[in-house]
């Protein structure tokens, strides 16, 4: 019984330091990509709503993986692990960023949040299969603001879309925004 409980616990261990390693690269993709937002500021405040959201789950799995450590054990390999893999995805993040544009950034991101969407069920499953309702708990709070986060980039990418093409010169017809809102409403109805 006592190594099933250690098993389950390592399995839930690498589901924590999975996300806390997503949750730190998108936080730090989103803080140089803000940082670079010079000309098209009107997106500013969703991408900063966005990475400031990332960065209080990472605050809140780095505590969660530090109390789990000091009670548990074994966690700190996973992490140092995790956070290493971490800085690597985040530091070619970086890079990529800075050569794209606007629209496709912000694709990138929205994919971005989106596995970090699906990771967090993912873990919030796992923690219920194992009774860890402080794991679940926490999983389900950062799943339904990724979610928030995903909606808000829903609505954002097509008037950056629009933003980008009239900044390069492209005869544009921006009065289509409305439509654009409709058919997204329509996809998740």
């Amino acid at each position: 019984m006592a190594d099933t409980m250690a098993e389950n616990t390592e399995k839930l261990d690498s589901y924590i330091t999975d996300m806390l390693a997503l949750e730190t690269h998108i936080h730090m993709a989103l803080a140089s990509q803000t940082a670079d937002l010079d000309e098209h500021s009107e997106f500013t405040a969703v991408l900063v709503r966005i990475r400031t959201t990332c960065e209080t789950h990472v605050h809140a799995l780095e505590t969660l993986t530090q109390r789990r450590a000091q009670n548990i054990g074994g966690i700190s390999k996973l992490v140092k692990k995790g956070i290493a893999s971490a800085f690597g995805l985040g530091a070619a993040a970086v890079d990529f960023i800075r050569t794209e544009k606007l629209p496709k950034n912000l694709r990138d991101d929205y994919t971005a949040i989106s596995l970090a969407y699906i990771g967090n069920l993912m873990l919030h499953t796992a923690a219920l299969t194992f009774h860890d309702t402080e794991v679940a708990d926490l999983a389900r709070t950062h799943l339904n603001q990724h979610a928030q986060s995903m909606m808000a980039m829903q609505h954002a990418i097509p008037a950056a879309t629009v933003a980008f093409l009239a900044s390069e010169g492209v005869e544009i017809d921006a009065t289509v925004l409305p439509e654009i809102e409709k058919t997204i409403r329509a996809a998740w109805n």
